[in-house]
Order: C-alpha cells, then structure tokens, then sequence
C-alpha cells in the first residue's frame, strides 16, 4: 500500500516537473550535475540513469541540457511515439549496416563477399 503511494507522489511530483519550464529546466540540470559527480567518484548509476547517459553521450556537451529538457518534455506526453520512432530508426540503421548483418535479403553489401557460382 505504501508503495502505490510512493510511487503515485513520484508520478505527481514528474508531471508537475514537466509541465512547468523553469522547474524542468533546474531539473535536467540537477540531473547533469549528478551524472557528472557520479561519474567522477566511480559510483555506478541506477539503470534509468546508465540509459539516459548512454544516450546524452551522443550530444554535444553544451546541448546536453537542452536534449535532456526535450527528452522530459516528450516523454511526459509522447512517450508510446518517440519509442515507436526509436525502433523504427534503429530497425533503418540496422539494414543499412556495411558488415552486412541485418540488410535486406537480396543486396550486396559493401564488405559482404558475394559467392561465385
């Protein structure tokens, strides 16, 4: 019972996070200075955290925030469509690999050697 309720004061307190501007942006930079400070003293992160650092490693050091914001904000209210997106992008990425893994049956991929008959 006690669960439910933490969890639904969790749940309350990110809708609220998300909906107000300010309060997102001090957020994703609380998040940052985290990640940051967890890196640096060789903690290891909750899984939540190791995925979303995986993910702002790929963006520019002083996007970062931004990104973070704009991941809050989608997430509060597209969550099922941007991982719709995700897969398919990575289901594209897949079959477009040169080592010839996951293309299209058919293709001649570019380090793929092609057997004479």
């Amino acid at each position: 019972m006690a669960k439910k309720r933490k969890h639904r004061i969790q749940q309350g307190f990110m809708k609220l996070v998300t909906k107000v501007p300010w309060m997102r942006r001090r957020y994703s930079k609380w998040v940052l200075r985290y990640i940051d400070k967890s890196r640096s003293k060789g903690r290891t992160l909750p899984p939540e955290l190791q995925r979303v650092e995986r993910q702002l490693a790929k963006v520019p050091p002083r996007k970062r925030a931004e990104a973070l914001e704009e991941a809050l904000v989608s997430g509060s209210d597209g969550a099922n469509a941007a991982s719709r997106e995700m897969r398919r992008a990575m289901a594209r990425q897949q079959r477009q690999r040169p080592n010839g893994k996951g293309q299209r049956p058919g293709t001649v991929g570019g380090s793929r050697v092609v057997e004479r008959r």
